[in-house]
């Protein structure tokens, strides 16, 4: 790649406009070995731009091999209909950067062999292949040697048997590390649109029980909308909604609110002027699997307990179909759900969930972030706009320490706009069969982190004799 070919694109428009210079060259690298290089220089300031430069590597040698027309220096035909042809007759064996390339993909099995041309050489595994199985199936198909690493969901009953060493657990091994991501219970801003009353479930959920009830040792609670694995999650925050089993805390909010308590029927009811006046006050929680199968079950069946203590209700529905319906969770009448964060990054930038301004950020309002922005009460309207800026201001500097500062007070106002309540962090677990896997070459220990698995450098791994 040389400076005149980005030049060209650039003069032609088709280069990026942000982008001020891109420079080529050669070092040395650690392992004594000369390469080449390529130093992109950005108009501004974005600490999120490293992980923006995804560069799919398309080899020379393979994607060119049978074309008969004129290649210019970096294997492209421009503007050629028929180079489009050709490359398209690679798309049933693409060929990449990696130690591996595809071979076939046969009764559910991925089978790749070496990729000879890989920078750092033959993976020490000639053969390789993934294999499909059911979700939940992992451990027996590791006992049975089907496949011989996986990632089963961690529990303590796998710990202690693996510990236990008996039978076909004898020849697994394990290693946890932290998930980069969280749970949380979501409270609809539009479906339930009084601050008041959304703080009043907030102080109704007793989210440790996630832990207690659910993962035990294998998580904690978390009191922020972060993963805790990143660098800008704040030391030790406070709980900003204690929970109170009595309700009483719920109910001075409700009242707060303008709800009114019924002695007479010993029921919270909506307030006057509201489409259900009169009416006791119920909500929808929503949970994708049932509650005993869910780590938020225990945490919405005690929340219902302690509402009922105020007069309140709450009809806890299961909705296999829930994950899909939260892009448009007002209109699909979703009003508190339970999910997970799947993964938080490597970034703490909080644009794409938290930013509030319909008019700057696309994302689907599954919060009612947008609703509250532009409807909501002077203080969440104020608390919002703070927000906005904070997460402007976080993406305008590198420097981490200040960038701690900006998301310790984001992170308070996005966690106590209660729209979001996390409740826990768990980890992840990697189980392999040290009678076939060498475990020596995997990484392990610290080595292991939420964005490094221990397969992370597949082409160190060696199997047994």
């Amino acid at each position: 790649m040389k400076d005149v070919y980005f030049q060209e694109e650039r003069e032609e428009g088709g280069g990026v406009p942000s982008i001020s210079g891109i420079t080529t060259g050669t070092l040395t690298s650690d392992d004594g070995v000369e390469r080449e290089y390529i130093k992109i220089v950005l108009d501004g300031v974005d600490p999120t731009a490293i992980f923006k430069f995804g560069v799919s590597v398309t080899p020379f040698h393979y994607y060119t091999e049978g074309y008969t027309g004129d290649l210019n220096e970096f294997g492209v035909d421009v503007g050629n209909k028929d180079f489009m042809a050709h490359l398209k007759t690679k798309n049933d064996r693409p060929v990449g950067a990696g130690p591996y390339v595809f071979e076939e993909y046969k009764d559910n099995v991925v089978t790749y062999g070496p990729n000879e041309s890989f920078l750092l050489g033959s993976p020490r595994i000639h053969t390789f292949r993934y294999q499909e199985i059911t979700l939940g199936a992992e451990l027996d198909s590791l006992k049975t040697g089907t496949v011989h690493y996986a990632d089963p969901s961690a529990s303590a009953t796998i710990i202690n048997d693996i510990t236990g060493a008996e039978g076909d657990y004898a020849k697994l091994a394990y290693t946890l590390v932290d998930n980069d991501g969280y749970g949380y219970i979501g409270i609809q801003g539009q479906a339930i649109p009084e601050f008041e009353v959304r703080k009043a479930l907030a102080h109704a959920m007793n989210v440790q029980l996630a832990v207690d009830d659910y993962y035990g040792e294998l998580a904690s609670v978390n009191n922020r909308t972060m993963t805790k694995v990143l660098w800008a999650y704040p030391d030790n925050p406070e709980d900003l909604f204690p929970y109170d089993g009595t309700g009483e805390r719920s109910k001075e909010l409700f009242l707060e609110a303008g709800y009114v308590y019924n002695e007479g029927k010993g029921e919270m009811q909506y307030p006057e002027g509201h489409e259900k006046e009169g009416q006791q006050v119920i909500f929808k929680f929503t949970l994708p699997s049932e509650a005993k199968d869910h780590p938020a079950g225990s945490i919405m069946i005690d929340t219902q307990e302690v509402l009922a203590k105020i007069g309140g209700k709450v009809d806890i529905e299961t909705d296999q179909n829930l994950l899909n319906k939260l892009s448009t969770a007002y209109d699909s009448g979703i009003q508190v759900w339970a999910a997970a964060w799947g993964g938080g990054g490597v970034d703490p930038d909080m644009f794409q969930i938290w930013y509030s301004d319909p008019k700057v950020n696309q994302q689907p309002p599954r919060a009612g972030l947008f609703y509250l922005y532009e409807n909501g009460s002077d203080e969440e309207k104020a608390m919002l706009t703070r927000l906005n800026e904070l997460i402007v201001a976080g993406r305008s500097t590198l420097d981490v320490e200040e960038r701690k500062t900006i998301y310790r007070e984001a992170l308070e106002l996005s966690t106590g706009i209660a729209v979001e309540i996390p409740t826990y962090q768990r980890k992840n677990m990697f189980v392999y069969n040290k009678n076939v896997v060498d475990g020596d070459s995997l990484f392990s220990g610290e080595d292991v982190t939420p964005f490094q698995s221990p397969l992370s450098f597949i082409w160190n791994v060696e199997l047994l004799d």
